[in-house]
């Protein structure tokens, strides 16, 4: 394989100059460039771009680490995620932290060292201390930190949660199941989903039962488990509203006992993923805006990288209630 120093020798410059051209950067005539150019193509050389990022203390690698690669929403925000930063020149590196705190500090560990420029994370099963200790370029999804420390990204999930709750009173609902994360999930900004929820309910004088799940689970098994348990426990109920895997593991516990779908059980998810195009009847859900979700979190964090002043350190994105036939419509989109 050719290296820098064949290219030189083979167009009667220097290295330097061959760096020059190959870069972009410094003068170099119209004539030495034609033969360095030349050069290149006649020994197929390719630039040795770790040495180059080396050279220049990046490595061009950004790691995203998300909780747990099988569940749809992130899976559909990492490939978001990588999609926008190969457009800028950068690779991802997914770093899938699995409900073990322990990944997620090495992951982090890899920034100090200098294996990652950045990190863009939507996992926190460390203490916010450890994540302050890296003065290295952080941008977060949906983690509220001390204003102006680490910048999120994050949707207006207090009114999703109005509007799910809305939507399962307008359509009758007056004894509702909630699936929500336990307190202990802490700062996370999608907590103000289930507050607005169960205040929107008990405001219409409708009764809002809670069903706490373990934080950091997403197993298929768990969400079968607990939905099971759910519909056993509260034969009643007449709406539910949780996030498309459980949403879609009651829908099917709730047609295995014979219940009527929309008219004895409605049903309302939060996420919209692509999980639910296979559903029947169709899913109503709040729709969160992944792409957009990637498109900023990738711009913040490349900004931070490149040691720019950040206009804002919080960008909070609408999200859309899309209609289906588990709430009696027939696919209609509210904004």
């Amino acid at each position: 394989m050719a290296g820098i120093q064949d290219v030189a020798r083979l167009a009667g410059v220097g290295t330097g100059t061959v760096s020059r051209v190959i870069n972009g950067s410094g003068y170099v005539s119209s004539k030495t460039r034609d033969r360095v150019e030349r050069a290149v193509a006649e020994l197929s050389y390719t630039p040795n771009e770790l040495a180059r990022n080396l050279l220049q203390n990046r490595s061009r690698i950004i790691a995203l680490i998300v909780p747990d690669l099988s569940y749809p929403f992130f899976a559909e925000l990492a490939c978001a995620v990588e999609q926008r930063l190969m457009v800028q020149g950068y690779k991802t590196m997914i770093c899938n932290a699995v409900r073990q705190s322990t990944n997620e500090e090495e992951h982090l560990s890899m920034l100090d060292r200098n294996i990652v420029d950045g990190v863009l994370t939507a996992t926190h099963s460390l203490k916010h201390e450890q994540y302050f200790r890296s003065h290295k370029p952080i941008v977060s999804f949906d983690m509220f930190y001390h204003e102006g420390e680490i910048p999120m990204v994050t949707v207006d999930h207090e009114r999703g949660g109005r509007l799910a709750a809305e939507e399962l009173l307008q359509a009758g609902c007056r004894r509702l199941l909630q699936f929500r994360d336990a307190e202990e999930a802490g700062r996370f900004s999608f907590m103000e989903r289930h507050r607005a929820f169960e205040e929107s309910v008990h405001s219409a004088g409708a009764k809002c039962r809670n069903v706490y799940l373990e934080w950091n689970e997403f197993r298929e098994d768990y969400y079968a488990e607990i939905a099971e348990k759910a519909l056993s426990e509260h034969p009643d109920v007449d709406g539910i509203f949780g996030t498309d895997g459980i949403v879609l593991h009651c829908m099917r516990a709730a047609l295995m006992r014979g219940r009527k779908i929309p008219e004895e059980l409605r049903l309302v998810a939060y996420d919209g993923t692509k999980a639910l195009n296979t559903a029947y009847p169709s899913v109503t859900a709040l729709v969160q805006p992944i792409e957009k979700l990637a498109e900023a979190g990738v711009k913040l964090l490349l900004q931070r990288i490149e040691g720019k002043k950040l206009r804002r350190d919080k960008i909070v994105l609408s999200l859309k209630l899309r209609r289906g036939m588990t709430t009696g419509h027939s696919g209609r989109r509210s904004g």
